[in-house]
């Protein structure tokens, strides 16, 4: 998987391993914004170009004193407890008497 259209999930997070930044977006919309066909490397350039520290390049070898720009998709990289747009588990049923009434309706009760 490396363009935007294979990404899994319809949640995309986005976090850094250099400082505290860290945000979602909606996948339809990085792909309406960016192309559908864009590659995931593209992509995080894309998303890192605020970024204080430049963002390392594939065949650019890191430098021993030097920071350079985490940014990456976590949910691909770490073994993610569950997908980020799976619901909650909140939700219970209620026990009672089914009077097949609607709550608007008058003549319930």
């Amino acid at each position: 998987m490396r363009r935007i259209i294979d990404y899994p999930w319809v949640v995309v997070r986005i976090a850094c391993r250099v400082c505290a930044r860290n945000g979602q977006a909606r996948l339809a919309r990085l792909a309406e914004k960016h192309g559908a066909e864009c590659s995931i490397e593209e992509l995080l350039d894309r998303i890192a170009w605020t970024c204080p520290y430049p963002r390392l390049k594939p065949d650019q070898k890191a430098r021993k004193y030097h920071a350079y720009c985490g940014v990456f998709l976590p949910d691909l990289e770490l073994p993610a407890p569950r997908p980020p747009d799976m619901p909650g588990t909140g939700l219970r049923l209620v026990h009672g008497k089914d009077t097949g009434a609607t709550p608007g309706d008058k003549d319930a009760a």
